[in-house]
């Protein structure tokens, strides 16, 4: 090729392009180059070392690769940039070009600017992992059903999913200064670590970063731990461990701080400011969740303090039905038999009168049980299908409430187990006595259907006053509601209760349905 068309070509590359002598010392660099370095012409590089423009860290590694240039092996590498007015990134080549005796004594060397690349990657990377991480923690609110399991749950989706080194909670104290405890943790733990970090976040003299966190409200990061020495006196200790950087997140209930969410990381000034908002985030939500957990505890204990409330009355009303109404009832009847064997002894006649009376005490003896067995487990569900056995109550309560009660059902054959059966009735007929006794309700729609895979849907609909769901749950009448889901829940199902002010009300039950026996082989 022609010079002054290997001049052209040098100069109109849209890439650095650039010699170096046998020095490391800038020859030459076309306009590309020029304008990525900020000068305004080759006597401003002329002479300069190639490595005053290669990062510090990178510095040594390209200086062995440009030794190995010179010894005639091209290569081809990627650095960054030294100080400039924002990163810069570059992959670049040596080329080796022989002089007059064949000895290299000058290099090639081209380089493209490829920091929008990375930052382009690093910033789907970023996404793909906050994507990640939400989704596995948003799993993890929906699934976790007891507070200690959440917490867990939360500390190793960060290490596992997010990267961090360490990640703990803590819960503070009412006095003041608050003492911290820690409540879950996951994670490369370091006993004397946490030991040493608990002690200090616990000293009276001398905030903490965690402790500092909880009283302000606020995150707080530490970019660099070894230069905070006021909020990380345990330093020495984390750096020993290969921690460099931490960020404390308040956990927050009502305004609130009552806790702490802390992560570490082995690299220093980890957490940018996209890093520090999604986590934040996530603080929130775990304060939520663990809020969450909390009053669906209190709840499971109110229901089953109901339960055995009302339990406790069943057994007192039995006895009392027992005693005054049977239990008299038969001693009427054992004073009247005395009298009939008297009488026959004597071989005198019977009075009817006194049959009659013997007759009536035992048939009121007799309603008294079936009454009270009806309470315990209605009777026709021994002879009825769940089917046939909601019918039956809809048709006996319409008639009573004097409204009209509609049952749509699929035409499908299906089988309960025993104990499913009787929950899912009882859970039917608390919620239909909900709609007719407090709704005031002019309609109810009944909607039996099989759902695949093997679940029975009984739906309630009625287009009662409505009321407030998230109220209701909240006010000791609300406990009828969570009985209704505790029946589902015990056998594997679950209970859906929606409702606005106004507009009805409609309850959900679903339960498994039987499991087919397993073929004869």
């Amino acid at each position: 090729m022609a010079p002054d068309r290997f001049a052209m070509l040098f100069d109109q590359a849209s890439v650095c392009i650039h010699e170096i002598d046998a020095n490391g010392r800038l020859l030459t660099m076309n306009r590309a180059g020029l304008a990525l370095l900020g000068a305004g012409s080759e006597d401003a590089i002329r002479g300069r070392d190639y490595l005053d423009f290669v990062g510090h860290r990178d510095q040594d590694r390209v200086r062995r690769l440009m030794a190995d240039a010179f010894a005639g092996q091209a290569c081809e590498f990627e650095f960054s940039a030294g100080p400039t007015a924002r990163p810069r990134h570059f992959a670049s080549c040596f080329v080796p070009c022989p002089g007059v005796h064949g000895h290299v004594d000058r290099l090639i060397g081209i380089s493209q600017d490829i920091s929008l690349h990375q930052e382009t990657v690093a910033e789907l990377r970023l996404s793909s992992r906050s994507h990640g991480l939400l989704s596995r923690c948003n799993h993890s609110l929906a699934r976790a059903i007891e507070e200690r399991d959440l917490l867990y749950a939360f500390c190793a989706n960060l290490v596992e999913v997010g990267g961090y080194a360490f990640a703990w909670v803590g819960y503070a104290g009412r006095k003041h200064p608050p003492r911290i405890r820690m409540v879950a943790h996951a994670g490369q733990e370091h006993t004397d670590f946490t030991a040493e970090a608990l002690a200090w976040a616990n000293a009276g003299d001398r905030p903490s970063a965690c402790r500092a966190a909880i009283e302000g409200g606020r995150p707080l990061v530490l970019p660099d731990i070894a230069n905070a020495p006021d909020l990380a006196p345990w330093a020495d200790t984390a750096r020993r461990y290969g921690y460099r950087s931490m960020i404390a997140l308040p956990l927050k209930a009502k305004d609130a701080p009552f806790g702490n969410f802390s992560l570490f990381s082995g690299e220093v000034d980890a957490f940018s400011e996209q890093e520090v908002l999604l986590l934040a985030q996530l603080a929130e939500d775990l304060a939520f969740g663990i809020h969450t957990a909390r009053t669906r505890a209190l709840q499971a204990q109110q229901v089953r303090q109901l339960r055995d409330e009302v339990e406790m009355d069943a057994r007192k009303r039995i006895a009392a039905t027992l005693h005054d109404v049977v239990g008299q009832s038969m001693q009427a009847v054992n004073l009247g038999l005395k009298r009939v064997r008297a009488m026959t002894g004597n071989e005198a006649r019977v009075p009817g009168e006194l049959l009659d009376e013997l007759i009536g005490e035992v048939g009121t003896a007799i309603g008294e049980l079936r009454d009270i067995s009806h309470e315990l487990r209605p009777l026709f569900l021994e002879r009825l299908s769940l089917l046939d056995a909601v019918r039956f109550h809809c048709s006996e309560t319409g008639t009573r409430a004097g409204i009209p009660i509609r049952v749509l059902a699929d035409d499908v054959p299906f089988d309960l187990d025993d104990r499913v059966k009787e929950q899912c009735f009882l859970a039917f007929r608390e919620a239909m006595s909900n709609a007719v006794r407090h709704a005031q309700a002019r309609r109810v729609d009944v909607v039996l259907k099989i759902r695949s895979p093997g679940r029975l849907c009984l739906a309630i609909i009625d287009d009662g006053v409505g009321f407030d769901t998230h109220a209701a749950f909240e006010l000791p009448a609300g406990l009828g509601l969570c009985m209704i889901r505790e029946r589902c829940e015990s056998v594997l199902g679950h209970a859906r209760i929606r409702s606005t002010p106004g507009r009805g009300t409609s309850v959900r039950i679903s339960v498994p349905l039987a499991k087919e026996p397993a073929p004869c082989p």
